[in-house]
């Protein structure tokens, strides 16, 4: 659940840059100014840009920074637990043969009495 919500907090944030970058240059374009306060407003909006977007960039290399150590330990504990499952199981089976071998030993002595 948590992977979803990182992903829609990168998306809003995306789309918040982009709709404001949008609404400054429709802004910017239709505000009746000089030439050399737009370009100055341009170049502060490309600044604020590129600051936002080294700010979600961080963010997000955080969040999948999180995400793969939330899933490196996930698999670390499956793998222990499939050996603790796997040791369980073969002491089950080592047991099992262990107790046929020797069922068949005492049958064998049985009819070797039997015969004699």
């Amino acid at each position: 659940m948590q992977m979803g919500n990182q992903k829609i907090n990168g998306n809003g944030a995306t789309l918040f840059v982009v709709g404001s970058l949008l609404g400054a240059g429709i802004a910017l374009l239709l505000a009746p100014q000089t030439g050399r306060k737009t370009r100055r407003d341009i170049l502060y909006l490309g600044k604020m840009a590129k600051n936002k977007s080294k700010q979600v960039q961080l963010e997000m290399s955080h969040a999948i920074d999180n995400l793969v150590e939330g899933i490196s330990e996930k698999v670390e504990d499956g793998i222990e637990r499939s050996r603790e499952w796997t040791d369980k199981t073969t002491e089950g089976v080592l047991q099992a043969l262990s107790s046929g071998k020797q069922y068949l030993q005492k049958e064998i002595e049985k009819v070797i009495h039997a015969k004699a």
